[in-house]
Parts: C-alpha cells; structure tokens; sequence
C-alpha cells in the first residue's frame, strides 16, 4: 500500500526534483566532455558515494545476517532512501527479486522530457544499478545485482535481483 499522505508527497516531489537536477547536470557534463568521459566521471562519483553509504550503514545493519539477506538489506534501505518504493517479489535459496513499483529516478526523466530507454542506452544500467551495486560488494564481494524486467513505462515496473555470484 502506497503513503499517499500530503507529507509523503512533498518528499517525493522533492526528492524527483533533486534528481532532475542532478540528471541535467550529468546531461550538460556529456554535452561538454562526451558520454565516455560523463560515465567515468559518473563511475568515480558511484564509487564515491558508495564508500559514505557503506559507513553510514553498516552501523544500522542487523547483526546475524546471511550475506544474500545483507544484501537485501542493504539494498532495500538504499532504494527506500532514495524514494523508490520497492517489495519482495520472489525468494528462493540463492536470490532475491524485488519489484520497484514507484521511482523517482524514471520520473525525473520524464519531468525532463528524456525517454530512459534512450539516455545512456538505459537509466538503471548506468546510474541507478552500479551505485547500488558498489554499496552493495562492501558489504560482501560475492553481491550481485541484475535487472530481470525495466519498465518502459511509468505504470510499469522493474524487477531487480539480488544473488550472491561464485567465487
């Protein structure tokens, strides 16, 4: 059930907004450097980001847990966080799927007037996914995350999954 409460709103707005800004900024950085030189800028930004989540969570994080339900964790508090509303899909033994219903992420694009499926040949394999992906392998190496479905709509979905890759 989604918080559609007029406080919950404001948050979500406000939190679309923010990345529509960050997205026009990325947009200005590929129209001045190029798109290779915006990703590695991007990428060195993701593995920034990730080492102050990582500090910042693992003090929060339960004690006992697996490393695929670490995963999980980690991975629901930093979708959560960043507005996107999510839910388990499917479990079994060695993944996880989660559904993304809400995303603030798509919405800007779509404030700003860019088809995601476009941009960067795709919004959640080049933004999105690595920065949950490099929170994630400071928790564990072995964690992994793949897309299973991207929405191509904003009455779509997303599935993601979560699994720990063999060494």
């Amino acid at each position: 059930m989604t918080d559609d409460s007029p406080s919950s709103r404001d948050l979500h707005s406000g939190i679309r907004r923010a990345y529509t800004l960050i997205f026009l900024m990325l947009m200005e950085a590929i129209e001045e450097h190029g798109t290779d030189r915006a990703l590695e800028m991007l990428q060195r930004a993701v593995e920034k980001q990730a080492d102050v989540i990582a500090r910042e969570l693992r003090p929060k994080m339960p004690t006992g847990l697996s490393s695929l339900d670490l995963g999980l964790e980690v991975y629901q508090r930093f979708m959560t966080d960043i507005g996107a509303e999510i839910e388990i899909h499917s479990r079994d033994e060695t993944s996880v799927t989660v559904v993304v219903r809400r995303c603030p992420f798509f919405e800007a694009f779509l404030d700003i007037e860019v088809d995601c499926s476009q941009f960067l040949g795709d919004l959640c394999k080049n933004m999105t996914m690595p920065a949950v992906q490099a929170t994630l392998i400071r928790f564990d190496q072995r964690l992994r995350l793949e897309p299973q479905m991207v929405r191509q709509s904003i009455e779509d979905i997303c599935l993601e999954r979560i699994y720990l890759e063999d060494a």
